[in-house]
């Protein structure tokens, strides 16, 4: 049984979940977010991703929508 109702929807395994975080944290940082108008409460949640080792389900659906709100439309 999945851990949450949502892990299917991440691309499946922790490895996977950790792998697309890096990603998105990645395109993030090449992207200069001081730039972007980022909320603090929103930074200080991307600059924690980028230390932790499990990104839960709900965690990457946040760094999935913060890309597309301030990087996917610049």
């Amino acid at each position: 049984m999945a851990y949450h109702p949502l892990t299917n929807e991440t691309g499946g395994t922790a490895e996977d979940r950790r792998n697309e975080a890096d990603r998105i944290l990645k395109i993030m940082d090449d992207a200069d977010l001081d730039t972007l108008g980022m909320k603090q409460h929103e930074r200080d949640f991307v600059d924690q991703m980028v230390g932790d080792s499990d990104v839960s389900p709900k965690q990457l659906f946040w760094l999935r929508d913060l890309k597309a709100k301030y990087v996917d439309n610049i």
